[in-house]
């Protein structure tokens, strides 16, 4: 069965040199090294999420039956530096995506990197991506500098993304240096510290939390129509919808936290093939709010391809998780 799948990664040589010089420049953050030689051990994954790989991306869709990948920027992405430098880097980074997928338009769409630290700026990119190179949503990868996106600075992108009806992908970053030394730091290893803060666990509970900042702070109240995206079965929140709905104290806004969750938010597994987790977030969201995705190239699942036929779906069931929510989703029907 045909797929398309959301969470997939693409990096430029020239534009990592920079973004990684500068994840490395705080001495308190996550060693960004120590957590990619990490990721390497781990995974095997090297530097196959190079744009110019391209023969190796199309074997691995074609072997998986990925008709379409979701194309957005992975690891080191530019939107997470500041200033001039990070508009200028976020506008090469989509410029280059553009050329990519205007030649092979059948196999792949874009998602725009944003400067998130400029928020002016962002908004402006993030409509160029949309109207001039017909993009088909952003990936925000981690946060802003000075905390969550639900201050005020930030709300013209998530208008714009109601407005132009494109949806917004919440994917993870390395946790801020704050965070990673209060929370992961530890008595064991530094690749442990480093994996633990980061795909091990903490920016997947970091992610969650953003996404329970922007519920909180009503802006799917302002904006009812805006649609976003999160990964890894939704980043540990579809577990705690009842419980949060039960006890935590959310009167200011007009539904409880779960509606917000059900009603604008679309789940990826990101590669993670487990039926324990489909299962209850197919119960907690609905199956017309889960998409796929197999999290390539950090991630390059074997079962991509036949996953959905283990889990006891209808027919039908398996073609929107696969294509059809995606393809209503990108505006592609």
């Amino acid at each position: 069965m045909k797929s398309i799948t959301f969470e997939e990664h693409y990096v430029i040589d020239e534009i990592q040199k920079e973004t990684m010089k500068a994840a490395s420049a705080d001495p308190n953050g996550v060693p960004m090294k120590t957590m990619l030689e990490g990721l390497e051990q781990k995974s095997g994954f090297t530097d196959a999420d190079e744009i110019k790989y391209h023969d190796k991306r199309i074997k691995f869709m074609d072997e998986q039956n990925v008709q379409m990948q979701v194309l957005s920027y992975g690891n080191g992405a530019p939107s997470n530096l500041e200033g001039q430098r990070a508009i200028d880097l976020c506008k090469q980074a989509n410029d280059t995506l553009a050329e990519y997928v205007k030649e092979y338009p059948d196999r792949f769409v874009g998602f725009a990197t944003l400067p998130i630290n400029e928020p002016e700026a962002a908004v402006e990119e993030f409509k160029r991506c949309i109207n001039e190179l017909g993009f088909k949503g952003a990936l925000i990868m981690g946060r802003p500098k000075d905390g969550f996106l639900d201050q005020d600075k930030y709300d013209g992108i998530f208008a714009t993304a109601e407005a132009l009806n494109v949806p917004i992908y919440l994917h993870p970053a390395p946790v801020n240096s704050d965070v990673y030394q209060a929370y992961y730091k530890g008595n064991y290893p530094e690749v442990t510290a480093a994996t633990f803060a980061c795909f091990g666990y903490g920016w997947h509970i970091d992610v969650g939390i953003h996404a329970i900042h922007l519920v909180l702070s009503g802006v799917f109240d302002r904006y009812p129509n805006l649609n976003m995206i999160i990964g890894h079965w939704g980043e540990f929140v579809p577990f705690f919808l009842e419980r949060m709905d039960d006890t935590l104290f959310a009167d200011h806004l007009q539904h409880p936290v779960s509606h917000y969750f059900k009603n604008n938010f679309y789940v990826t597994p990101s590669g993670m093939l487990t039926k324990p987790q489909f299962d209850l977030v197919k119960k907690e969201m609905g199956i017309d709010r889960i998409l796929y995705a197999a999290d390539y190239p950090y991630i390059e699942p074997e079962r991509l391809g036949v996953f959905l036929d283990e889990l006891g779906l209808t027919d039908e069931e398996k073609e929107k998780v696969s294509y059809t929510n995606g393809a209503k989703l990108l505006g592609l029907e």
